[in-house]
């Protein structure tokens, strides 16, 4: 049975990659695009709901593109590959109030009464999903995304936050853009 995420409102990085894999995964989704989807997610949830999806660790600033590490580390030997479709990222829980202390396997997962998140990360499928691993990494490194700005501010340092208000302002650009063009 899967657990529910920590904070008021958002998830962890790893439910987030849950949900995508749960419900497009036979559709085959690799390491990279995986965390570019959940990236992008987490941009668009900033701007609409002005509060993280991801609020469980911050995405960095790697070669390739915005990286959640949980991700990364958790798919990293699929490499380029599709992850397979039942595959689920799993967390480690501790309860230390028993004696002696449990740990147990988890799988993070969106929360059953949550109707709103479901409908972004779809929406977020329905657009990105056509785009593969390379034309999503090169659609977050182009100039004034977050990343370019940290990876550019920051040359040859490694594992830098993209700042959450970064990402806020950058995906309420896009969408004032995307309004004053007459798109949806």
């Amino acid at each position: 049975m899967g657990y529910f995420c920590f904070g008021p409102m958002g998830y962890t990085a790893k439910a987030i990659a849950n949900y995508f894999l749960a419900h497009y995964g036979k559709k085959g989704i690799s390491p990279l695009k995986l965390q570019k989807l959940i990236y992008i997610a987490h941009g668009w949830h900033l701007a609409i709901q002005e509060k993280p999806l991801v609020d469980d660790e911050f995405a960095e600033a790697w070669q390739f593109g915005p990286v959640f590490p949980s991700i990364y580390h958790e798919f990293k030997s699929f490499g380029s590959n599709p992850i397979p479709a039942n595959e689920r990222a799993k967390e480690l829980r501790s309860d230390f109030n028993q004696e002696p202390p449990v740990f147990t396997w988890e799988t993070p997962m969106i929360r059953e009464n949550d109707k709103e998140t479901p409908a972004l990360l779809d929406r977020v499928w329905e657009v990105y999903s056509k785009y593969t691993a390379s034309e999503l990494s090169a659609l977050t490194h182009q100039e004034g995304t977050p990343w370019h700005t940290v990876w550019n501010e920051n040359p040859g340092m490694k594992n830098m936050h993209i700042e959450n208000d970064e990402i806020k302002k950058y995906y309420k650009r896009l969408s004032e853009q995307r309004n004053d063009n007459g798109e949806t």
